[in-house]
């Protein structure tokens, strides 16, 4: 092909595309190039119609419309059937691989993996076979083309069905030589008679052929074929024999053995992926329906602490440690069953025939007591277990999804249980796990329905019984089940991520209120907003709460936020980030629930925290329980050394109060003092406060002599 000059017509709606194309064109050195391009599926049907090009290359997904490369391909055999055609297609796409070759593509390149040599071969090997076909069309080539170096098998018999013709590309595929298949019966290259008699028969009556069929080799060896088949005509037009030709499809059958294995199992361990999983389900769905006998149950099983493992000894090995637990859980099912990974450290497994829980919770016990049994990874020895979730008698559900929610709920709750066990499925928990449906779907639209609340609670200076802050706390008044507290709807709203939706509504809401008893004269107000963990996910934080302050008029300083202990300790790295943001705008940061968690004074010297909040669990027995007064006297000195003021929440007696004056805490929350109640009440408490406060320390009021004491 040297000195040879091939136009090119590239489809393709992606400029970028283009230029790869063209580079890798110009690469090519036994044949000079030219490359046009063309964007839309009007402008590809024009230049298809003119004939001008000796190849198409068509993207398959073409972006504009419905119509794909595939159609391209129809309208290009249609309307110019001298010019091969390639299909360039997204990895894995093997579904459309396969119809492109049984189209008429004459191949198919996988977009990111092209290379010169794979394009030029590509183009070349189109390029011939298609002038091996074309050669085929006339008597007149018809000798010419035999002695050609064809790239496909030429066979040609008369109408006895004697071979006539056989070329060297037939000679080797079939380890026949010209001389000693000449003369003999055409059936003996066909893999059955049957098939051989019906599709000679076919040609014959119809006068052409065109399908895959079965060829068998001189030694007996079976291998698939492409047969395009015609009669043979002469001059006169006179039926004198048939021709054949034929393509080797072993290799692309692989390929598509190969696209559909990979659709259909897990790269890293082989086992079936959720594709295959959920197809058989849905198989096994419809099958006991018809059949009533028929029966099966579904276990969801996850990896208790594999994360660990990763950390610790780095994904390689656990990647290996999942290569041998696929095994493992393999061995303990039978053939008929089905085991596969969803992905990460989830397994599903189909267990045929069994809707009984002495089956189900045998095979669970198999695979938790083999999973005792410590696996070698790298020299390490590992130890893991499972949770397990079961779900019996697969035949009362209608669709995959729903089996594998019931599954992936109650393997959950194995998990809650203590791990390294399995628990069964029943109505009581589907009863449950609707209503948490039903409770998500009613939050998703909580606040677009204005049934959120924000409640205020009161923070107290012990120094000199001034409110100095006020905390703000969300409340759902659902329709129909009331009032909900945060321990009832906020976990709900971190797993579905409805959290950060409630988050900034809460901070606009409160900081907006806080403006309101601001420009009444409040001004020492500060405002005080719980944050989740969840938020802190998102870098834009500091600049979204920065955006609202700033909006509604507020101070910076009048805003704070309380974090918990658990929170800073979860996400460290990343709250020291927003930390430091939110320290230049600033804001203050307030610790809550200190006490509970695993902090240390190594982190709040390392933190800007302003205040630390010590529990309410810590403080509801400081006047009967020696052990719990001492931690909250500690607590209160370390954070005083790191010069944090100290909020006791959850005050609720005038014995607590005393203690807490005693051991110089600064403020304290709770119901002693105020219960936490709506905004309007709020206002009323600061006005009676303002008119009272000129002559509070001579004149100390019932509500607050249990808070100064007796002076």
């Amino acid at each position: 092909m040297d000195n040879v000059r091939i136009k090119i017509l590239l489809v393709d709606d992606d400029e970028d595309d283009y230029f790869i194309t063209r580079e890798l064109l110009s690469e090519i050195l036994l044949w000079k190039s030219e490359l046009d391009w063309v964007k839309t599926y009007d402008e590809a049907l024009n230049a298809i119609h003119a004939k001008q090009y000796d190849v198409y290359l068509f993207d398959y997904r073409l972006g504009f419309g419905k119509n794909t490369g595939l159609d391209l391909l129809r309208e290009a055999i249609t309307h110019d059937g001298k010019s091969p055609v390639i299909i360039l297609t997204g990895q894995g796409d093997y579904r459309v691989d396969t119809e492109a070759i049984r189209t008429g593509a004459s191949d198919y390149l996988i977009k990111g993996q092209i290379t010169s040599y794979l394009l030029e071969k590509s183009i070349r090997h189109a390029l011939e076979r298609k002038r091996a076909e074309e050669a085929t069309t006339s008597a007149k080539n018809y000798t010419e083309y035999l002695v050609t170096c064809s790239l496909d098998m030429i066979v040609a018999a008369n109408l006895n069905l004697e071979i006539t013709e056989f070329n060297p590309a037939a000679e080797k595929m079939f380890g026949y030589t010209k001389s000693e298949i000449l003369g003999k019966s055409i059936h003996i290259l066909f893999a059955s008679s049957i098939e051989s008699q019906k599709v000679v028969g076919k040609i014959l009556k119809e006068k052409m052929f065109s399908g895959e069929i079965n060829k068998k080799k001189k030694g007996g060896e079976i291998f698939p074929s492409f047969l395009s088949a015609s009669i043979l005509k002469d001059i006169h037009k006179k039926e004198i024999g048939i021709v054949g030709i034929l393509r080797d499809i072993t290799e692309r059958n692989r390929l598509i053995e190969q696209l559909r294995y990979n659709a259909f199992h897990d790269p890293l361990t082989s086992l079936p992926n959720r594709n295959l999983f959920m197809e058989r389900l849905e198989r096994l769905i419809e099958h006991v329906k018809r059949d009533k006998s028929s029966s099966f149950s579904v276990l969801f099983l996850d990896l208790d602490r594999f994360k660990i493992i990763n950390d610790s000894l780095g994904h390689l090995s656990g990647d290996k440690l999942l290569i041998l637990i696929a095994k493992k859980l393999t061995e303990c099912l039978r053939k008929a069953d089905t085991v596969s990974r969803f992905g990460g450290d989830e397994f599903a497994i189909l267990l045929h025939s069994v809707d009984d829980a002495f089956n189900a919770n045998f095979v669970a016990e198999r695979i938790l007591e083999d999973l005792k049994k410590p696996f070698i990874v790298n020299g390490h020895k590992i130890v893991i277990s499972a949770s397990i979730g079961i779900v019996l008698k697969g035949e009362l559900y209608n669709s995959p999804e729903d089996i594998l929610r019931d599954a992936d709920t109650v393997m959950y709750q194995a998990k809650t249980l203590g791990k390294a066990r399995y628990a069964i499925f029943n109505r009581e928990m589907h009863d449950t796990a609707m209503n948490f449906l039903q409770l998500e779907n009613d939050l998703r639209h909580a606040i677009e329905r204005s049934e959120l609340v924000i409640y205020y609670q009161p923070i107290v200076s012990l120094a000199n019984a001034e409110i100095v802050a006020i905390e703000a706390l969300a409340r759902w008044q659902h329709p129909q089940r009331g009032l909900l507290l945060p321990d009832e709807f906020i976990p709900l709203a971190e797993e579905t991520r409805v959290i950060n939706n409630i988050g900034y509504w809460v901070i606009q809401n409160a900081c907006a209120q806080n403006k309101v008893w601001h420009d009444m004269g409040f001004s020492n107000i500060t405002i005080t907003v719980n944050i989740s963990v969840i938020q802190f996910e998102h870098k834009e934080l500091p600049k979204q709460i920065g955006t609202i302050i700033k909006n509604i008029g507020l101070p910076a300083d009048a805003f704070e936020l309380e974090i918990t202990e658990s929170t800073v300790m979860e996400s460290k790295g990343l709250v020291l980030e927003i930390f430091k943001e939110l320290n230049k705008m600033k804001i203050h940061l307030m610790m809550d629930d200190f006490g509970i968690g695993f902090s240390s004074i190594n982190s709040l010297k390392h933190l800007p925290f302003s205040t630390l909040k010590i529990d309410r669990s810590l403080i509801l027995d400081i006047d009967t329980n020696p052990d719990a007064s001492a931690i909250v006297k500690s607590i209160i000195d370390m954070a005083h050394s790191l010069k944090i003021k100290v909020i006791a929440e959850g005050v609720e007696t005038q014995e607590q109060l005393e203690l807490l004056r005693s051991y110089r805490c600064d403020y304290i929350q709770g119901y002693l003092l105020y219960r936490p109640m709506k905004a309007e009440e709020i206002t009323n408490v600061l006005i009676q406060k303002n008119k009272y406060r000129s002559d509070m320390k001579n004149n100390i009021t019932s509500e607050f002599a249990p808070l100064l004491g007796e002076r």
